[in-house]
């Protein structure tokens, strides 16, 4: 065989061996992505979880969220500031999915997003809550717009 020939093996051998390679790493990839989606899945529900212990084991806690998505004034001053860090917290839960979302880390069927802006859209006491802070409000202006009812893709 001759030089050329050999090189041109050889040369072809290390193509082939690049290729498998690049599937290899591109496999590599896509299994990464499937577990980050999946983690960032699980640490939202864990969150909302978390969160919902509170109220599961305080039967004052779920009289107080109750009554206040219906009326914001039936709380006292105490019972409103429980109300509000409450419902920050499950605000900032859905930031979070939103900004996991957008940077294609989440599922798209997690629709917990989906659920707070119905409720904020249906229950006069969140839509009363909502409009009071949206001049303070630090989240997303899109998300703020479809918790407000402004949006089209409420």
């Amino acid at each position: 065989m001759k030089r050329k020939d050999v090189n041109l093996w050889l040369s072809s051998i290390t193509n082939i061996g690049v290729l498998i390679g690049l599937v290899f790493v591109g496999y590599e990839i896509r299994q990464n992505t499937v577990q980050l989606r999946a983690e960032s899945s699980q640490s939202i529900t864990e969150s909302v979880n978390a969160l919902n212990a509170g109220v599961y084991s305080d039967p004052e806690l779920a009289k107080l969220l109750i009554r206040g998505t219906e009326d914001l004034g039936a709380l006292d001053s105490v019972e409103r500031s429980q109300f509000d860090a409450f419902q920050f917290a499950r605000l900032n839960i859905a930031e979070y999915a939103l900004d996991l979302e957008r940077e294609g880390v989440t599922d798209l069927n997690f629709r917990y997003v989906d659920w707070i802006v119905r409720e904020f859209n249906e229950k006069p006491g969140l839509r009363a809550f909502i409009r009071e802070h949206q001049d303070t409000y630090v989240g997303s202006e899109e998300f703020l717009a479809r918790l407000l009812g402004d949006s089209p893709n409420r």
